[in-house]
Parts: C-alpha cells; sequence; structure tokens
C-alpha cells in the first residue's frame, strides 16, 4: 500500500521521534512539525535547490534519494547523497546568510521536508523537534568525521605514504 505523502511524512516524523527519544511523539507535536513543514515532493532529475542560492532550509528526506553535486572540468562530480533519515542544507539552519555549496537534485522519486530555522527555534518543546535536533548533531557529526578522514587520505597522498601513520595517530586511528 503506497501511503500519501502526508501520511508518509507523518509515520516517519514519529519514527524519527521513537528512535531518537524512545518514545512516541505526541499527534499534536507531529501536526504542528507538519504545518510548519509540509511534504514537498520531487520527481527523479528535478532540482532540490541550486549551488548558490540562498539558503534558507535545510531538506529532511522522507523517501527517495537526493543527490549533491559541484561543478567539475568534466561536468558535474557528486560530493554525497541522503536518503530517508538523513538531511542535506542542514548548514542553512546555522548560517542562512551563507548560499549554497552544492547543487541537489532528486536522484528518484522523492519526498521531503523543508525545515527553516524558525521550526527549530520556534518548537523547543515539542519532541519532535528535540528529535530533529538529535539527527542534526548525529549528521553534523558524520560529516565532520568523513571530512576528517578525506583530509588524512589527502595528506597521506601527498605525503607519498609518509606520516601516514602521524595522520592516523591525529586522528586516534591506530597505525596501519
Amino acid at each position: 500500500m503506497q501511503l500519501d505523502p502526508v501520511d508518509r511524512a507523518r509515520f516517519y516524523l514519529q519514527g524519527l521521534a521513537s528512535l531518537h527519544l524512545r518514545r512516541p511523539a505526541p499527534p499534536e507535536d507531529v501536526a504542528w512539525v507538519l504545518r510548519q513543514a509540509p511534504p514537498v515532493e520531487w520527481a527523479a532529475g528535478e532540482l532540490v535547490f541550486a549551488m548558490g542560492s540562498p539558503a534558507d532550509t535545510a531538506v529532511l528526506v522522507v523517501s527517495g534519494e537526493l543527490v549533491a553535486t559541484v561543478p567539475a572540468p568534466d561536468g558535474e562530480r557528486v560530493v554525497g547523497a541522503a536518503g530517508p533519515w538523513e538531511m542535506v542544507g542542514e548548514t542553512a539552519l546555522f548560517a542562512p546568510d551563507r548560499p549554497r555549496s552544492a547543487t541537489v537534485r532528486a536522484r528518484r522519486d522523492s519526498v521531503g521536508l523543508r525545515i527553516a530555522p524558525s521550526v527549530l527555534a520556534a518548537g523547543r518543546a515539542n519532541t519532535v523537534v528535540a528529535a530533529l535536533e538529535y539527527l542534526l548533531l548525529h549528521t553534523l557529526s558524520q560529516r565532520i568525521r568523513s571530512t576528517n578522514t578525506a583530509i588524512h587520505a589527502a595528506w597521506r597522498e601527498l605525503d607519498g605514504g609518509a606520516g601516514a601513520s602521524d595522520a592516523a595517530a591525529a586522528a586516534g586511528e591506530p597505525p596501519r
């Protein structure tokens, strides 16, 4: 049975609260978030946001997959992808004065919620917003770890393998 986007988002937000807070979200908390951030549908290939555009919302992926790209000499380079239980454009929630750093498109038919900074600010007592904050912390820590890993790999490549144990030690990893 295929759920409509609102029912799918409602089910998703209830699951998100249960996962991160280990308790169900009151229906009024879910309804409040859905009024602030109604589900948006994107067809495969459709633009979600363009690099350089104003960063005013993050997208919480409910279903489907979104892919982030940046220009490259031979076209576009994929720099990330997000599926259900993930966010893209989360920097907008903390630095809304910065332009988008990548273009994001739907890789396949997708549903997401556009989360504005005002949702986080206005919903401090809302259990679903608290679960979103947990998800944001998880997302940001994963991105930092991924960036650190890429930096360490680049250092090892530049050093030609020399200093790899120093880079691993700095990352808290055992030497290889």
